[in-house]
């Protein structure tokens, strides 16, 4: 087990509402021991099959850019599909990472998804499209799970992830729908000053997986963020962190 502690801050403030609102991390699964293949698997392109109802998830066609391009320079996303999609939620089941600081739009028209990101594109950069359970077929509503859209400002696509599930230290509940970040940034006020600079959400079990990373040493942090700006700057909001770093790194995958 894992736990989320006060650890030392640099004010009063800040140590007393962390103190008074600690989430633990527990079973931290799986360090980076996924790979291109795991990460990306939901996005193969297939024929679908039939039946007297449909059972089937939507099948991706065609994208723009293309699966895991490099050198992307575009804002605006399109997925195509099989059939005729819809997607629920999106502002709560979609997790862009880096994190954006102006609200993207998210629609399906027809049998497309379509995404665009009104922030500027950092360069050098993997960007993460995870739409969980989001996109659903236009009657029978089944869901494509953990389905995920990666593409790269620059010549290289950071792959790495850290997956864990976020407790309640009162009751060892899952807690559901709470932000998890990363900063390489060692500074002790780093995560009230600083946007995370990637992130997840946990779902309903409690559970997140943090992708895209490169490699490299980081901190963990589970916040809830009440403006969405992905730092801790609100006496209101929860906040945790996990007393150690982590250093994903590539294991082979075992299917």
């Amino acid at each position: 087990m894992i736990v989320f502690l006060p650890g030392e801050l640099t004010n009063s403030f800040e140590r007393s509402t962390m103190l008074n609102k600690i989430f633990s991390f527990f079973s931290f699964l799986f360090l980076a021991v996924t790979t291109v293949v795991v990460l990306y698997s939901c996005a193969n392109i297939a024929a679908p099959t039939g039946g007297a109802y449909d059972v089937d998830p939507p099948v991706v066609r065609r994208s723009t850019p293309d699966f895991n391009a490099r050198n992307s320079t575009t804002k605006r996303i399109e997925i195509e599909f099989d059939e005729n999609i819809k997607i629920k939620t999106p502002n709560e089941k979609v997790i862009i990472t880096p994190p954006q600081q102006s609200m993207p739009v998210i629609r399906s028209i027809g049998r497309k998804a379509v995404v665009e990101l009104n922030d500027e594109l950092l360069p050098n950069t993997t960007y993460t499209i995870d739409f969980t359970d989001a996109i659903v077929d236009n009657n029978e509503e089944n869901p494509l799970e953990n389905f995920v859209f990666s593409f790269s400002t620059g010549d290289q696509l950071d792959t790495l992830s850290i997956s864990g599930k976020v407790l309640s230290a009162s009751d060892l509940e899952p807690v559901t729908g709470i932000y998890v970040g990363i900063h390489s940034n060692f500074d002790d006020t780093v995560f009230t000053r600083v946007p995370f600079e990637r992130i997840s959400r946990t779902d309903s079990r409690g559970q997140f997986t943090v992708r895209g990373m490169s490699p490299g040493e980081y901190r963990v942090f589970a916040l809830g963020d009440l403006n969405r700006d992905y730092k801790y700057d609100n006496p209101q909001e929860v906040i945790a962190f996990l007393d150690s770093t982590v250093t994903p790194s590539v294991m082979q995958a075992v299917r």
